[in-house]
């Protein structure tokens, strides 16, 4: 038991009554307040460490203290659960803190790094990488020397692959000796370090030359092996730096919003330029892919005192990208800045918008750095930062958006990841191939023509006969409204896009990237998607599709814009087919088809062509192209097993 020595206090409170003994050296037991005394994990944010993945790593954040477990746990006395490889912080914690050793009261402990956590874009799922650990809120270099030599990210990712226990899959995840219910254990390298902290490195993990670095951990490695045998360093940093790439790689992939920042709305000094007193609105959403790809878009609007208003569909260009620290990046050249183009929808000019977007991602999110009173977006954050938002850093469009010359000061914006996808899902064998998809819409009465008994419209089939209602027709959470304009929803038909096609080919690739070629054929020309997770039980995989790989690429893209969250079923009952449903366990099991949403491209430019003042019928078109169910099977269009259109 750890010791606390009487100072101040046994002078003034038992001078008095003890006779003048002298009690300096006395000591009592206990834990001080405030103080962590034991594995405590607490609280209801997850944090995920990736690339690699550590079991029996400690950690701790606010009042919660614990080690990462390679199994799904739930706490004594909380109702959540914890998945493998996570740390639970307290939803206030200003940061979280990785280690080895121990860092219970008056414990000892060799620390990764920390960890910043917003203080007000809270989130409650954070997935960071070791290079995530050594400046944050902002992500360092992997390698930055010669392939092969030493770096900070890369000596952490060093230490935690020699710790792993021999046997066990680094590839997979690392794994430390010792009980990871227990705060010690004799063949516990946290035990040992904490018991024997001289057997850390004296410079910790800034060497820049890797053969030095192992030696200087050489101590604690042989020491750790005489009581479990573990793999020890490697004679290069070849593998800890692939791992570290693909963790990087992962958490950068995702779901993410863009938006104008809203105090340029209300502050004067937000001169962005154009014609006076107008004033600038957008959100564009975007799926990420591990490479950096953005893809994605939305609709933006200007307006001006004097009425004037321009509206278009704003799409990135297809070498936008996020860099490996997670910045802006034209892919094409590296430079840091991407570019934003517009579709010409309507009344909009053509070409009105041709800008550049700049900024870097700091954790999750990428700020303005616009300050009310002295604060910002990123001080309110990381209020207890030791460094400012940079300039460069900032969110920022100049040149020409939406018909006006950016001529005065950037216009300022931010971004915040919204999604988040799994660090290594398995990508089965049977889920590798090509698929036929089409974008399923409903038949209206709208007077143009198409929508009517000719073969055109099919009756939309319930997925659940065991129940009087239709899942897919309904008001809450089906893929069709029960009504459009007052006309009864009972029928579907295929999509059709700008460029009138109505199916198309997907491919899924073995790296888990979901492709396209132009014009909707099989291939990889386009990355529009990617798996974001798997699941053993029932076997199956989630999809996230985003048809937007760029602005200069809509008339080779498929229903441009589309967005489409699915999950395959894999089990035996699929019979192959592979057919695609809506995430929920609930609608899985019962065969709700996925949806598809795509409200701001091919609705607009059908909804420009009716006029100023679009009848009902009219109206009841414009609604029917923004949402519907999606039929995707494995193979070919016309299969009678699979194919829900074979005759």
């Amino acid at each position: 038991m750890r010791h606390l020595t009487l100072m101040a206090f046994a002078a003034l409170a038992l001078a008095g009554c003890n006779g003048g003994e002298d009690f300096s050296d006395a000591t009592v037991p206990g834990c001080p307040l405030g103080a962590n005394c034991d594995i405590n994990p607490r609280g209801d944010s997850l944090i995920e460490l990736q690339g690699p993945r550590v079991a029996n790593l400690g950690y701790r954040c606010g009042n919660s203290n614990g080690y990462t477990r390679d199994q799904a746990y739930t706490p004594a006395g909380l109702n959540i659960e914890v998945p493998a490889f996570h740390a639970l912080c307290p939803a206030n914690s200003r940061s979280v803190e990785f280690y080895i050793g121990s860092a219970i009261f008056e414990g000892n402990r060799v620390t990764l790094g920390s960890y910043q956590l917003p203080q007000q874009l809270r989130k409650g799922t954070y997935q960071l990488t070791l290079a995530d650990l050594i400046e944050s809120p902002r992500r360092t270099e992997v390698q930055d020397g010669a392939a092969g030599t030493a770096s900070p990210a890369l000596n952490r990712s060093a230490l935690l692959h020699a710790l792993n226990q021999q046997g066990n899959n680094p590839d997979a995840k690392i794994i430390i000796p010792g009980e990871q219910d227990l705060p010690a254990d004799s063949g516990d390298p946290n035990t040992i370090l904490d018991a024997q902290p001289e057997l850390a490195a004296g410079n910790g993990f800034d060497y820049s030359d890797f053969d030095e670095f192992k030696s200087a951990w050489q101590g604690f490695i042989d020491r750790v092996n005489t009581e479990t045998p573990i793999d020890g360093f490697a004679n290069d940093t070849g593998a800890y730096e692939d791992r570290l790439v693909e963790g990087n790689n992962r958490t950068r992939a995702g779901l993410y919003a863009f938006e104008i920042a809203g105090e340029c709305i209300i502050l004067d000094g937000c001169d962005f330029g154009g014609v006076d007193g107008s004033t600038v609105s957008f959100t564009l959403n975007a799926l990420v892919l591990p490479d950096g790809d953005i893809l994605g878009g939305g609709l933006g609007v200007r307006a001006s005192e004097g009425g004037d208003e321009v509206l278009d569909y704003l799409g990135f260009r297809s070498t936008a990208g996020l860099s490996a620290l997670l910045e802006l990046q034209n892919q094409d050249d590296d430079s840091l800045s991407v570019n934003l183009l517009s579709a010409g929808i309507g009344d909009a000019p053509a070409n009105n918008t041709d800008a550049q977007v700049a900024g870097r991602f700091l954790g999750s999110s990428l700020y303005a750095g616009v300050e009310i009173d002295g604060n910002s977006d990123f001080k309110l954050d990381f209020p207890s930062a030791d460094t400012s938002l940079q300039e460069q850093e900032k969110g920022k469009i100049t040149e020409k958006l939406l018909d006006a010359q950016l001529t005065g000061q950037p216009l300022p914006f931010r971004a915040t990841k919204t999604g988040f996808v799994q660090a290594q899902p398995v990508v089965a064998t049977e889920l590798v191939g090509d698929y036929t998809i089409r974008l399923m819409r409903a038949c209206v009465d709208d007077d143009l023509g198409d929508d009517d008994d000719t073969g055109v419209c099919m009756d939309i089939v319930d997925p659940n006969e065991d129940t009087d209602e239709n899942e897919e027709i309904s008001n809450s959470g089906g893929n069709y409204p029960e009504t459009l304009g007052g006309e009864t929803v009972i029928r579907e038909r295929v999509r059709m896009d700008e460029n009138d096609i109505g199916e198309f080919c997907l491919r899924i690739n073995a790296d888990g990237l979901v492709t396209t070629g132009a014009g909707g054929a099989c291939g990889n020309a386009y990355g529009v998607g990617l798996v974001t997770r798997s699941f053993d039980d029932p076997k199956s995989a989630n999809l996230s599709i985003r048809l937007a790989p760029g602005m200069d690429l809509r008339a080779d893209t498929p229903h441009f814009n589309a967005t489409i969250e699915g999950r395959v079923d894999l089990t035996a009952d699929a019979n192959n087919c592979a057919p695609l449903y809506r995430l929920s366990d609930e609608n899985f099991d019962i065969g709700l088809r996925a949806r598809w949403v795509e409200e701001t491209f091919l609705p607009r430019i059908v909804l420009a062509g009716f006029g100023d003042e679009p009848s009902d019928p009219e109206a009841r078109r414009f609604n029917s192209l923004r949402s519907g169910a999606v039929q995707f099977f494995k193979g070919a269009p016309g299969d009678p097993a699979c194919d829900p259109m074979a005759p």
